[in-house]
């Protein structure tokens, strides 16, 4: 019993630390969303991808780290996590998510241009 009170505090920090890696997925999903332009069938394709990415780290860390049991701090670790992630990292996340897109567009749009990418792809 000792022993599963001193591992709380651990566990806590596991659970904000998985929730700001879902947070950070919630970026991407944000922009993922942003460059399918309302589509709704995307969108919805998009929630439930991540809701299952998100429910299987969280059921992953439980198993994990907490070895199944359910504790109400987990659950609000986690979700501390994200919005500590959302309040804090996402403008710099977004930032270079979308800095990153565009870099890549650029080099497929060059490469698009290329002779060997016309070989490649007729």
């Amino acid at each position: 019993m000792l022993y599963e009170t001193l591992l709380q505090g651990k566990i806590l920090l596991c659970f904000v630390f998985f929730g700001v890696i879902c947070g950070l997925g919630l970026s991407i999903k944000k922009l993922a969303d942003k460059l399918a332009k309302c589509n709704k069938i995307v969108v919805i394709i998009t929630d439930f991808a991540f809701m299952l990415a998100f429910s299987l780290i969280f059921i992953y860390a439980k198993i994990k780290y907490a070895y199944g049991q359910f504790r109400l701090f987990e659950m609000l670790g986690f979700c501390a996590g994200i919005f500590l992630e959302q309040f804090s990292l996402n403008n710099l996340v977004e930032k270079f998510l979308n800095m990153s897109y565009t870099l890549l567009i650029k080099i497929f749009c060059k490469l698009k241009k290329s002779k060997l990418f016309g070989k490649i792809f007729k």
